[in-house]
Protein backbone atom coordinates (compact mmCIF):
# COMPACT_ATOMS: atom_id res chain seq x y z
CA UNK A 1 0.00 0.00 0.00
CA UNK A 2 1.73 3.46 -0.85
CA UNK A 3 2.43 5.82 2.16
CA UNK A 4 0.30 8.97 2.32
CA UNK A 5 3.32 10.83 0.45
CA UNK A 6 2.85 8.65 -2.75
CA UNK A 7 -1.04 9.09 -3.10
CA UNK A 8 -2.35 11.71 -5.18
CA UNK A 9 -3.54 14.17 -3.27
CA UNK A 10 -6.73 14.52 -4.99
CA UNK A 11 -7.25 11.32 -6.63
CA UNK A 12 -8.76 11.01 -10.29
CA UNK A 13 -10.70 7.68 -11.21
CA UNK A 14 -10.30 6.91 -14.72
CA UNK A 15 -12.91 5.87 -17.32
CA UNK A 16 -13.22 1.99 -16.15
CA UNK A 17 -15.89 -0.40 -17.35
CA UNK A 18 -18.16 -1.58 -14.24
CA UNK A 19 -20.19 -4.44 -13.58
CA UNK A 20 -21.93 -5.53 -10.75
CA UNK A 21 -20.76 -8.76 -9.69
CA UNK A 22 -21.79 -11.31 -6.45
CA UNK A 23 -18.94 -13.21 -4.97
CA UNK A 24 -19.02 -15.48 -1.40
CA UNK A 25 -22.43 -13.74 -1.15
CA UNK A 26 -21.31 -10.19 -1.13
CA UNK A 27 -22.23 -7.67 -3.99
CA UNK A 28 -19.24 -6.21 -5.37
CA UNK A 29 -18.68 -3.40 -8.28
CA UNK A 30 -16.05 -4.73 -10.51
CA UNK A 31 -13.76 -2.78 -12.41
CA UNK A 32 -11.78 -3.21 -15.36
CA UNK A 33 -9.66 -0.92 -17.18
CA UNK A 34 -11.28 -0.21 -20.72
CA UNK A 35 -7.97 0.38 -22.17
CA UNK A 36 -6.25 -2.55 -20.85
CA UNK A 37 -3.13 -0.32 -19.25
CA UNK A 38 -3.79 -3.04 -16.95
CA UNK A 39 -5.29 -6.63 -17.55
CA UNK A 40 -5.98 -6.92 -14.01
CA UNK A 41 -9.69 -6.48 -12.43
CA UNK A 42 -11.20 -4.87 -9.06
CA UNK A 43 -13.53 -5.99 -6.92
CA UNK A 44 -14.90 -3.20 -4.56
CA UNK A 45 -17.49 -3.94 -2.42
CA UNK A 46 -20.99 -1.80 -3.25
CA UNK A 47 -20.97 0.37 0.13
CA UNK A 48 -17.90 1.72 -1.44
CA UNK A 49 -19.24 2.86 -4.42
CA UNK A 50 -20.32 6.82 -3.73
CA UNK A 51 -16.41 6.76 -2.53
CA UNK A 52 -15.25 6.27 -5.89
CA UNK A 53 -17.65 8.84 -7.58
CA UNK A 54 -15.99 11.09 -4.98
CA UNK A 55 -12.39 10.49 -6.88
CA UNK A 56 -12.82 12.95 -9.50
CA UNK A 57 -9.55 14.83 -9.55
CA UNK A 58 -11.16 17.96 -7.77
CA UNK A 59 -11.38 16.89 -4.04
CA UNK A 60 -9.01 15.49 -1.44
CA UNK A 61 -9.64 12.34 0.15
CA UNK A 62 -10.99 13.21 3.10
CA UNK A 63 -13.86 16.12 0.54
CA UNK A 64 -14.10 12.57 -1.33
CA UNK A 65 -15.18 11.61 2.19
CA UNK A 66 -17.44 13.98 2.97
CA UNK A 67 -19.06 14.28 -0.70
CA UNK A 68 -19.81 10.31 0.10
CA UNK A 69 -20.92 10.40 3.21
CA UNK A 70 -23.50 13.50 2.27
CA UNK A 71 -25.39 11.25 -0.47
CA UNK A 72 -26.03 8.64 1.95
CA UNK A 73 -22.41 6.47 1.94
CA UNK A 74 -21.86 4.62 5.01
CA UNK A 75 -19.13 5.48 7.59
CA UNK A 76 -15.60 3.52 6.43
CA UNK A 77 -12.59 3.49 8.11
CA UNK A 78 -9.83 5.42 6.72
CA UNK A 79 -7.27 2.69 6.67
CA UNK A 80 -9.90 1.46 3.95
CA UNK A 81 -10.00 3.54 2.00
CA UNK A 82 -6.22 4.03 1.79
CA UNK A 83 -5.93 0.61 0.43
CA UNK A 84 -8.43 1.58 -1.75
CA UNK A 85 -6.50 4.35 -3.22
CA UNK A 86 -3.54 2.40 -3.41
CA UNK A 87 -4.90 -0.33 -5.05
CA UNK A 88 -6.71 1.59 -7.77
CA UNK A 89 -3.39 3.37 -8.21
CA UNK A 90 -0.74 0.32 -8.23
CA UNK A 91 -3.69 -1.19 -11.07
CA UNK A 92 -3.13 2.74 -13.11
CA UNK A 93 -6.89 3.30 -12.49
CA UNK A 94 -6.01 6.85 -11.36
CA UNK A 95 -5.16 9.35 -14.38
CA UNK A 96 -3.19 11.28 -12.02
CA UNK A 97 -1.48 8.73 -9.97
CA UNK A 98 1.22 6.01 -11.45
CA UNK A 99 -0.60 6.07 -14.93
CA UNK A 100 1.03 8.25 -17.06
CA UNK A 101 4.67 6.67 -16.33
CA UNK A 102 3.11 2.94 -16.67
CA UNK A 103 2.21 4.09 -20.60
CA UNK A 104 4.92 5.83 -21.57
CA UNK A 105 7.14 2.28 -20.12
CA UNK A 106 4.45 0.16 -22.20
CA UNK A 107 4.45 2.73 -25.28
CA UNK A 108 8.45 2.30 -25.53
CA UNK A 109 8.57 -1.35 -24.93
CA UNK A 110 5.79 -1.42 -27.76
CA UNK A 111 7.68 1.21 -30.51
CA UNK A 112 11.01 -1.10 -29.80
CA UNK A 113 9.35 -4.41 -30.31
CA UNK A 114 9.95 -5.65 -34.07
CA UNK A 115 6.03 -5.44 -34.71
CA UNK A 116 2.70 -4.65 -32.96
CA UNK A 117 2.23 -7.76 -31.06
CA UNK A 118 -1.97 -9.03 -31.75
CA UNK A 119 -3.35 -8.56 -28.25
CA UNK A 120 -6.09 -10.90 -29.30
CA UNK A 121 -4.31 -13.97 -30.11
CA UNK A 122 -4.84 -17.06 -28.45
CA UNK A 123 -8.25 -15.45 -26.87
CA UNK A 124 -10.04 -14.10 -29.71
CA UNK A 125 -8.84 -16.54 -32.41
CA UNK A 126 -6.59 -19.01 -32.36
CA UNK A 127 -2.84 -18.30 -32.05
CA UNK A 128 -1.28 -20.82 -34.62
CA UNK A 129 -1.04 -20.49 -38.10
CA UNK A 130 -2.70 -23.31 -39.47
CA UNK A 131 -5.56 -23.60 -36.93
CA UNK A 132 -6.56 -19.83 -37.84
CA UNK A 133 -6.23 -20.25 -41.04
CA UNK A 134 -9.03 -23.01 -41.01
CA UNK A 135 -10.80 -21.12 -38.24
CA UNK A 136 -11.77 -18.30 -41.08
CA UNK A 137 -11.90 -20.57 -43.68
CA UNK A 138 -14.48 -22.03 -42.27
CA UNK A 139 -16.16 -18.83 -41.88
CA UNK A 140 -15.36 -17.80 -45.35
CA UNK A 141 -16.38 -21.41 -46.82
CA UNK A 142 -20.26 -20.90 -47.86
CA UNK A 143 -19.39 -17.93 -49.50
CA UNK A 144 -16.38 -19.12 -51.62
CA UNK A 145 -17.43 -18.16 -55.56
CA UNK A 146 -14.68 -19.18 -57.83
CA UNK A 147 -14.43 -15.85 -58.86
CA UNK A 148 -17.31 -14.30 -58.65
CA UNK A 149 -17.35 -10.59 -57.54
CA UNK A 150 -19.09 -8.73 -55.35
CA UNK A 151 -19.44 -5.90 -58.28
CA UNK A 152 -21.83 -8.67 -60.08
CA UNK A 153 -24.72 -6.82 -58.93
CA UNK A 154 -23.58 -3.45 -60.79
CA UNK A 155 -25.60 -2.37 -63.61
CA UNK A 156 -23.55 -4.15 -66.83
CA UNK A 157 -23.05 -0.50 -68.02
CA UNK A 158 -20.76 0.83 -64.75
CA UNK A 159 -17.02 0.31 -65.17
CA UNK A 160 -16.08 -0.03 -61.66
CA UNK A 161 -12.63 -0.73 -59.38
CA UNK A 162 -13.17 -1.14 -55.93
CA UNK A 163 -11.85 1.60 -53.48
CA UNK A 164 -13.48 0.66 -50.44
CA UNK A 165 -14.69 -2.12 -47.78
CA UNK A 166 -16.80 -1.59 -44.79
CA UNK A 167 -15.42 -4.39 -43.13
CA UNK A 168 -16.85 -5.15 -39.02
CA UNK A 169 -15.06 -5.13 -35.90
CA UNK A 170 -16.74 -6.98 -33.49
CA UNK A 171 -15.61 -10.63 -32.42
CA UNK A 172 -15.25 -13.45 -35.32
CA UNK A 173 -17.89 -15.67 -33.37
CA UNK A 174 -20.82 -13.38 -33.54
CA UNK A 175 -19.71 -11.75 -36.68
CA UNK A 176 -18.76 -15.02 -38.63
CA UNK A 177 -20.73 -15.13 -41.65
CA UNK A 178 -20.91 -10.99 -42.12
CA UNK A 179 -17.14 -11.80 -42.20
CA UNK A 180 -16.92 -14.33 -44.44
CA UNK A 181 -19.04 -13.00 -46.67
CA UNK A 182 -17.60 -9.57 -47.14
CA UNK A 183 -13.92 -10.51 -47.63
CA UNK A 184 -14.77 -13.50 -49.26
CA UNK A 185 -16.60 -11.62 -52.27
CA UNK A 186 -13.39 -9.08 -52.59
CA UNK A 187 -10.87 -11.65 -52.77
CA UNK A 188 -10.22 -11.73 -56.56
CA UNK A 189 -10.49 -7.82 -56.27
CA UNK A 190 -7.77 -6.70 -54.25
CA UNK A 191 -4.23 -8.76 -55.06
CA UNK A 192 -3.04 -6.21 -57.21
CA UNK A 193 -3.71 -3.49 -54.48
CA UNK A 194 -0.15 -1.65 -53.38
CA UNK A 195 -1.48 -0.39 -50.20
CA UNK A 196 -4.80 -0.94 -47.95
CA UNK A 197 -5.17 2.22 -45.80
CA UNK A 198 -7.24 0.88 -42.24
CA UNK A 199 -9.25 3.60 -40.68
CA UNK A 200 -10.20 1.41 -37.09
CA UNK A 201 -12.48 2.82 -34.63
CA UNK A 202 -10.62 4.03 -31.93
CA UNK A 203 -12.89 3.30 -28.76
CA UNK A 204 -10.43 5.07 -26.35
CA UNK A 205 -9.61 8.20 -28.59
CA UNK A 206 -10.86 11.68 -28.25
CA UNK A 207 -11.90 13.36 -31.98
CA UNK A 208 -12.20 14.61 -34.26
CA UNK A 209 -8.37 12.79 -33.85
CA UNK A 210 -6.58 10.53 -36.64
CA UNK A 211 -3.75 8.05 -34.75
CA UNK A 212 -0.41 6.96 -36.34
CA UNK A 213 1.79 4.50 -35.38
CA UNK A 214 4.82 3.49 -37.13
CA UNK A 215 4.66 0.00 -36.53
CA UNK A 216 4.12 -2.87 -38.68
CA UNK A 217 0.72 -5.09 -37.71
CA UNK A 218 1.59 -8.95 -37.02
CA UNK A 219 -0.84 -11.20 -36.99
CA UNK A 220 -0.47 -15.20 -36.50
CA UNK A 221 -0.37 -15.71 -40.67
CA UNK A 222 2.40 -12.79 -40.77
CA UNK A 223 3.06 -9.59 -40.89
CA UNK A 224 1.85 -7.03 -43.38
CA UNK A 225 4.54 -3.88 -43.46
CA UNK A 226 3.65 -0.46 -42.02
CA UNK A 227 4.25 2.15 -44.99
CA UNK A 228 6.52 4.30 -42.54
CA UNK A 229 7.73 7.36 -45.74
CA UNK A 230 3.48 7.68 -45.69
CA UNK A 231 3.15 7.92 -42.13
CA UNK A 232 5.81 10.73 -42.04
CA UNK A 233 4.05 13.00 -44.65
CA UNK A 234 0.43 12.58 -42.87
CA UNK A 235 1.96 12.99 -39.72
CA UNK A 236 3.77 16.36 -40.87
CA UNK A 237 0.36 17.30 -41.82
CA UNK A 238 -1.09 16.51 -38.71
CA UNK A 239 1.54 18.18 -36.16
CA UNK A 240 0.34 21.37 -37.57
CA UNK A 241 -3.27 20.78 -35.67
CA UNK A 242 -2.64 23.56 -33.12
CA UNK A 243 -5.85 22.27 -31.56
CA UNK A 244 -4.37 18.55 -30.31
CA UNK A 245 -0.51 18.62 -28.92
CA UNK A 246 0.93 15.67 -30.80
CA UNK A 247 -1.62 15.07 -32.85
CA UNK A 248 -0.70 12.02 -35.10
CA UNK A 249 0.99 10.22 -31.89
CA UNK A 250 -1.24 11.62 -28.59
CA UNK A 251 -3.01 8.30 -28.73
CA UNK A 252 -0.59 5.97 -30.18
CA UNK A 253 -0.57 4.15 -26.63
CA UNK A 254 -4.83 2.80 -28.14
CA UNK A 255 -2.69 0.92 -31.14
CA UNK A 256 -1.65 -1.79 -28.56
CA UNK A 257 -4.99 -3.68 -27.32
CA UNK A 258 -7.27 -2.03 -29.53
CA UNK A 259 -9.37 -4.29 -31.49
CA UNK A 260 -10.39 -2.94 -34.46
CA UNK A 261 -7.23 -2.73 -36.86
CA UNK A 262 -6.14 -5.93 -35.64
CA UNK A 263 -9.48 -8.13 -36.86
CA UNK A 264 -9.19 -6.11 -40.13
CA UNK A 265 -5.89 -7.16 -40.36
CA UNK A 266 -6.64 -10.71 -39.61
CA UNK A 267 -8.64 -10.83 -42.70
CA UNK A 268 -6.72 -8.70 -44.75
CA UNK A 269 -3.40 -10.89 -44.41
CA UNK A 270 -5.62 -13.85 -45.22
CA UNK A 271 -6.91 -12.13 -48.66
CA UNK A 272 -3.57 -10.52 -49.68
CA UNK A 273 -1.06 -12.82 -48.35
CA UNK A 274 2.78 -12.84 -50.32
CA UNK A 275 1.04 -9.72 -52.03
CA UNK A 276 3.75 -7.17 -50.99
CA UNK A 277 1.10 -4.67 -50.26
CA UNK A 278 1.48 -2.55 -47.54
CA UNK A 279 -0.73 -0.70 -44.84
CA UNK A 280 -1.79 2.29 -43.31
CA UNK A 281 -3.23 1.67 -39.90
CA UNK A 282 -5.00 4.92 -38.82
CA UNK A 283 -7.38 4.71 -35.70
CA UNK A 284 -9.97 7.39 -35.65
CA UNK A 285 -11.12 9.42 -32.61
CA UNK A 286 -14.97 9.64 -31.99
CA UNK A 287 -16.87 12.23 -33.80
CA UNK A 288 -19.15 12.34 -31.45
CA UNK A 289 -18.73 16.12 -30.76
CA UNK A 290 -19.43 17.40 -34.30
CA UNK A 291 -23.02 15.68 -34.25
CA UNK A 292 -24.14 19.08 -32.15
CA UNK A 293 -26.03 21.78 -33.09
CA UNK A 294 -23.53 24.13 -34.91
CA UNK A 295 -20.69 22.00 -34.46
CA UNK A 296 -18.07 22.22 -37.52
CA UNK A 297 -17.85 19.59 -39.95
CA UNK A 298 -14.69 17.15 -40.24
CA UNK A 299 -14.66 18.18 -43.66
CA UNK A 300 -13.62 21.73 -42.53
CA UNK A 301 -11.05 20.67 -39.95
CA UNK A 302 -8.09 22.24 -41.95
CA UNK A 303 -5.11 19.09 -41.01
CA UNK A 304 -8.02 16.05 -41.68
CA UNK A 305 -8.98 17.33 -44.88
CA UNK A 306 -5.01 17.66 -46.16
CA UNK A 307 -4.98 14.20 -44.80
CA UNK A 308 -7.81 12.91 -47.50
CA UNK A 309 -6.28 15.28 -49.98
CA UNK A 310 -3.13 13.22 -49.70
CA UNK A 311 -4.16 10.15 -49.51
CA UNK A 312 -6.18 10.91 -52.95
CA UNK A 313 -3.39 11.95 -54.18
CA UNK A 314 -1.45 8.65 -53.19
CA UNK A 315 -4.32 6.39 -54.83
CA UNK A 316 -4.26 7.79 -58.09
CA UNK A 317 -0.18 6.90 -58.10
CA UNK A 318 -0.52 3.67 -56.39
CA UNK A 319 -3.66 0.81 -56.36
CA UNK A 320 -5.27 1.69 -52.82
CA UNK A 321 -7.85 0.44 -51.10
CA UNK A 322 -9.46 1.80 -47.96
CA UNK A 323 -11.21 -0.33 -45.37
CA UNK A 324 -13.29 0.85 -42.19
CA UNK A 325 -12.51 -1.66 -39.75
CA UNK A 326 -16.45 -0.43 -38.21
CA UNK A 327 -19.60 -1.81 -36.72
CA UNK A 328 -23.10 -0.12 -36.48
CA UNK A 329 -25.41 0.30 -33.71
CA UNK A 330 -25.05 -0.46 -29.80
CA UNK A 331 -28.60 -0.45 -28.19
CA UNK A 332 -30.37 -2.67 -25.37
CA UNK A 333 -28.90 -2.11 -21.74
CA UNK A 334 -25.93 -3.52 -22.28
CA UNK A 335 -25.11 -0.17 -23.01
CA UNK A 336 -26.80 2.11 -21.02
CA UNK A 337 -30.37 2.30 -22.35
CA UNK A 338 -33.72 1.81 -19.91
CA UNK A 339 -35.62 -0.51 -22.87
CA UNK A 340 -34.87 -4.75 -23.46
CA UNK A 341 -35.06 -5.00 -26.75
CA UNK A 342 -35.84 -8.86 -27.58
CA UNK A 343 -35.30 -10.48 -30.64
CA UNK A 344 -38.64 -10.04 -33.14
CA UNK A 345 -39.13 -6.60 -31.18
CA UNK A 346 -40.65 -3.57 -32.78
CA UNK A 347 -37.90 -1.65 -31.56
CA UNK A 348 -35.52 -4.13 -33.34
CA UNK A 349 -37.17 -3.27 -36.88
CA UNK A 350 -36.87 -0.07 -35.98
CA UNK A 351 -32.90 0.04 -35.34
CA UNK A 352 -33.00 -2.23 -38.30
CA UNK A 353 -34.56 0.42 -40.76
CA UNK A 354 -32.18 2.91 -38.95
CA UNK A 355 -29.36 0.66 -40.22
CA UNK A 356 -30.67 0.05 -43.97
CA UNK A 357 -30.48 3.95 -44.63
CA UNK A 358 -27.33 4.51 -43.42
CA UNK A 359 -26.22 0.78 -45.45
CA UNK A 360 -28.21 2.86 -48.49
CA UNK A 361 -25.94 6.28 -47.79
CA UNK A 362 -22.61 3.80 -47.63
CA UNK A 363 -23.39 2.44 -50.64
CA UNK A 364 -24.10 5.60 -52.16
CA UNK A 365 -20.62 6.67 -51.33
CA UNK A 366 -22.33 9.85 -49.57
CA UNK A 367 -20.52 10.56 -46.48
CA UNK A 368 -22.78 13.66 -45.79
CA UNK A 369 -25.76 11.67 -46.12
CA UNK A 370 -24.52 9.04 -43.62
CA UNK A 371 -23.28 11.60 -41.38
CA UNK A 372 -26.82 13.70 -41.37
CA UNK A 373 -28.42 10.47 -40.67
CA UNK A 374 -26.92 9.53 -37.54
CA UNK A 375 -27.07 13.29 -36.41
CA UNK A 376 -30.66 13.55 -37.17
CA UNK A 377 -31.71 10.94 -34.39
CA UNK A 378 -28.85 12.35 -32.21
CA UNK A 379 -27.08 9.01 -32.73
CA UNK A 380 -29.34 7.40 -30.29
CA UNK A 381 -28.26 4.19 -32.16
CA UNK A 382 -24.47 4.65 -30.68
CA UNK A 383 -22.89 4.14 -34.09
CA UNK A 384 -19.66 3.19 -33.37
CA UNK A 385 -18.08 3.08 -36.77
CA UNK A 386 -19.14 6.48 -37.46
CA UNK A 387 -15.77 8.11 -37.73
CA UNK A 388 -13.91 5.33 -40.05
CA UNK A 389 -16.56 4.73 -41.72
CA UNK A 390 -16.83 8.48 -42.30
CA UNK A 391 -13.04 8.69 -43.64
CA UNK A 392 -13.36 5.33 -45.68
CA UNK A 393 -15.84 7.28 -47.54
CA UNK A 394 -14.12 10.63 -48.18
CA UNK A 395 -11.09 9.31 -48.92
CA UNK A 396 -12.53 6.28 -51.23
CA UNK A 397 -14.78 8.31 -53.26
CA UNK A 398 -16.62 6.11 -53.85
CA UNK A 399 -20.02 6.23 -56.36
CA UNK A 400 -21.43 3.41 -55.50
CA UNK A 401 -21.54 0.00 -53.80
CA UNK A 402 -22.93 -3.06 -52.35
CA UNK A 403 -23.72 -4.05 -48.59
CA UNK A 404 -23.90 -7.80 -47.40
CA UNK A 405 -24.60 -9.75 -44.65
CA UNK A 406 -26.21 -7.26 -42.11
CA UNK A 407 -26.77 -9.04 -38.67
CA UNK A 408 -27.77 -8.05 -35.26
CA UNK A 409 -25.59 -9.84 -32.63
CA UNK A 410 -26.58 -10.70 -29.08
CA UNK A 411 -24.86 -8.49 -26.77
CA UNK A 412 -25.87 -9.43 -23.11
CA UNK A 413 -26.82 -12.93 -21.95
CA UNK A 414 -30.93 -12.65 -22.14
CA UNK A 415 -30.40 -11.22 -25.35
CA UNK A 416 -32.06 -7.91 -24.63
CA UNK A 417 -29.01 -6.03 -26.37
CA UNK A 418 -27.26 -6.13 -29.85
CA UNK A 419 -24.80 -5.01 -32.19
CA UNK A 420 -25.58 -4.69 -35.57
CA UNK A 421 -23.12 -4.93 -38.23
CA UNK A 422 -22.84 -5.44 -42.01
CA UNK A 423 -19.74 -5.66 -44.42
CA UNK A 424 -19.88 -2.89 -47.76
CA UNK A 425 -17.69 -3.40 -50.99
CA UNK A 426 -17.62 0.20 -52.57
CA UNK A 427 -16.38 1.03 -55.94
CA UNK A 428 -15.23 4.16 -57.90
CA UNK A 429 -15.93 4.33 -61.76
CA UNK A 430 -12.30 3.86 -63.50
Amino acid sequence: MPGESDRPEKPQLRPVEVSRVTHEGNDYFLLKDIQRVSDQSLLVPVPLGLYLQGFDGTRTLNESVEFALANGAPTVPEEILDDLVGRLDDMHLLANGKYAGEVERQLEDYRNAPHRKPALAGSAYPAETADLRGYLDGFAFPYMTDGERADDELSADVTARLTGIISPHIDFERGSDTYGMIWEQVLPMIRDVELFVVFGTDHNGDGPRLTLTNQNYNTPLGTIETDTELVDDIARILSTDPTVEDHPFADEFNHINEHSIELATVWLQRAAANTGAKMLPILCGSFGRLLTDGAPSVDDHPEISRVIRLLQSVARQRRTVFIAAADLAHVGPAFGDEEEIPPDSESRKCVEADDERLMDAITQGSRRKFFDEIKNNGDANRICGLAPIYMTLWAADATTGTWMGYKQCQADSDDTSFVSITGAALFSEK
